[in-house]
């Protein structure tokens, strides 16, 4: 089989063995720390103790004392508040997180998530004219950065609007009464957050005001770690590196998670079969994320808000149960657009193009991105979808780590009626007659930043090991290093001489595969393997050892990524 090209990282004995003697941690527990950079004092400790206390202070982002002194004033004055937010899962908790956070103050608060399918991405002026009679603030979250008109008309009609967002930031900053985003101060420590996490800086920032003017002496303070479900959630749906701040966020919101008592989150964990069972990075990803994201996505995201924020469980598992069924409907959909993509760049002989673009008329393009990135995964090249309807396109784009599509987009700016992104992951407005020359103008961003050919897909290989040394000393400190995710990959091992003595497929589409080296036996699961069975033999195998949990125990798992025979 062998799909990709398997890079071994370097072995450094002695960081590894000083990492594992300081710290008392099995040597292939220190390699992996080595592997992913960790080797000063400091950067480890924070790592292998990601508590709130090591969390970095907030209180030199540009702006954030201002916005924050005027919440307050909103909080004393029981000023009306809106809340303009996005239609994702990072959008929808950063919503959720202020809003909730407001009205605990008792601050009268109105909230909008924009249609994705109507009014699509950030600020526009037909909902600003509706909502701007409802308060004279206006705070957006996980949007705003790249919305000048929109703002400016705003402010000339009397709103103050205080710009929370996480977005690449333009040349010139909307006109706001303030604008906190991590990324106006290039390596700043919270750079990395997601739109969920900078509107925590916001409400951290508001709290930490009253507090210096004594507003709490005769009133309850909020409890800002409850708030970690929310943050944890937004993060990991917006697959930003869990690496730093957002590591020590995701890692105590899984904890929150485990306790949460809000009524939407409860009930999203009943329809997602995750009642009563450890929640791991994975089911905040893979289960819950996207059964948010499907509302978004579908054009109801408001259904999704109004779960995250029912005040009772009997609303909330009614909004769940609607969220549960609008994440089947865009199954199909996506599946749909799938495979009329691959129609289209088999019969233009797209695939072995550097960057792909096709387009497709009735697209659902709510489900443009997801499509884009299973072939992305599958092509190892960016690609961009596009639904056209009326002449012009919609798009969602996606990308492999060696090509920034935000720039890749910028190049082609010209040719565009808007867009929007980052590194990872666009979406852009196009006018059809440009759709050509966009693959050539991408296609020339991609040779000026990559070359002239993607580079082969890699697994990155932390070490090769025989199969006795994932013993349970191994897996107890393995779970020192969750939560895995982009920036803290799951560790990648490979083992050799390795025998195949059955496989079994589970669910018509997976693999369950006994693999044996000498008297160790091992359960391996092989996901979407069910055409792909290694016949018995031996094996060189590479896969990811896993900690799951089952009736609150610690349970080894191992997924198999790639095999190859071995003569």
């Amino acid at each position: 089989m062998r799909r990709k090209v398997w890079r071994l990282a370097p072995e450094r004995p002695e960081q590894v063995a000083q990492v594992s003697a300081r710290h008392g941690l099995p040597p292939l527990v220190a390699r992996l720390l080595v592997n992913r950079g960790l080797v000063a004092e400091e950067e480890l400790l924070a790592y292998l103790e990601p508590t709130l206390t090591r969390l970095s202070s907030p209180f030199d982002l540009p702006d954030l004392t201002s916005a924050a002194a005027r919440l307050a004033a909103a909080v004393r004055r029981r000023e009306p508040v809106l809340v303009y937010g996005d239609y994702d899962a990072d959008g929808l908790t950063a919503t959720a997180l202020v809003a909730g956070f407001l009205t605990e103050l008792g601050v009268p608060v109105a909230t909008h998530v924009p249609d994705r399918l109507t009014e699509g991405y950030g600020l526009n002026l037909p909902a600003l004219e509706r909502l701007a009679p409802r308060a004279r603030l206006l705070v957006t979250v996980d949007c705003g950065i790249g919305d000048r008109e929109e703002v400016a008309w705003a402010v000339a009609r009397g709103l103050e609007v205080i710009i929370t967002d996480h977005h690449e930031v333009p040349a010139e900053l909307p006109p706001a009464l303030a604008v906190v985003n991590p990324k106006r101060v290039p390596g700043h420590p919270f750079h990395l957050l997601a739109g969920v996490g900078v509107a925590l800086l916001l409400v951290l920032g508001v709290r930490a005001e009253l507090r210096r003017q004594g507003w709490f002496g005769r009133r309850p303070e909020p409890n800002l770690r409850s708030l970690l479900d929310l943050v944890a959630l937004g993060t990991a749906a917006d697959v930003v590196p869990v690496v730093g701040d957002n590591r020590i966020l995701v890692r105590q919101g899984l904890k929150v998670m485990e306790e949460t008592r809000r009524p939407g989150l409860l009930a999203l964990k009943e329809v997602a079969g995750l009642n009563g069972r450890h929640v791991s990075f994975r089911d905040l990803a893979f289960r819950l994320a996207p059964r948010l994201n499907a509302a978004g996505r579908l054009g109801q995201a408001r259904g999704a808000l109004a779960l995250l924020t029912a005040p009772e469980m009997g609303q909330a598992r009614f909004q769940a149960q609607q969220l549960n069924q609008l994440n089947r409907q865009r199954q199909t959909l996506e599946e749909k657009v799938l495979q009329e993509a691959w129609a289209v760049i088999r019969r233009r002989h797209l695939g072995s193009r550097p960057v792909i673009v096709a387009a497709g008329a009735g697209w659902h393009p709510g489900v443009l991105g997801i499509a884009a990135a299973r072939l992305t995964e599958d092509l190892g090249r960016p690609v961009a979808l596009v639904s056209l309807e009326g002449g012009r396109g919609r798009g969602s784009a996606r990308s492999i780590p060696a090509f920034h599509l935000f720039r890749g987009l910028t190049a082609c700016r010209h040719l565009l009626l808007k867009y929007g992104g980052h590194a990872a992951a666009a979406g852009f407005l196009i006018p059809e007659e440009h759709l050509t020359a966009l693959q050539a103008g991408l296609e020339a961003a991609f040779e000026e930043q990559v070359g002239r050919e993607p580079p082969p897909p890699a697994l990155e290989v932390d070490a090769e090991v025989a199969l006795p040394e994932l013993d349970e000393e191994f897996f107890a400190h393995l779970e020192l290093l969750r939560p895995f995710g982009p920036g803290n990959p799951e560790p990648v091992l490979v083992s050799r001489q390795v025998r195949c003595l059955g496989a079994k497929v589970v669910n018509d589409r997976h693999l369950k595969l006994k693999l044996a080296q000498g008297d160790c036996l091992r359960e391996v699961m092989f996901f979407d393997g069910a055409g792909h069975s290694p016949a018995e033999g031996v094996l060189e195998v590479a896969f990811s050892p896993r900690v799951g949990y089952f009736q609150g125990k610690l349970v080894p798992e191992f997924l198999l990524l790639d095999w190859r025979r071995q003569s």
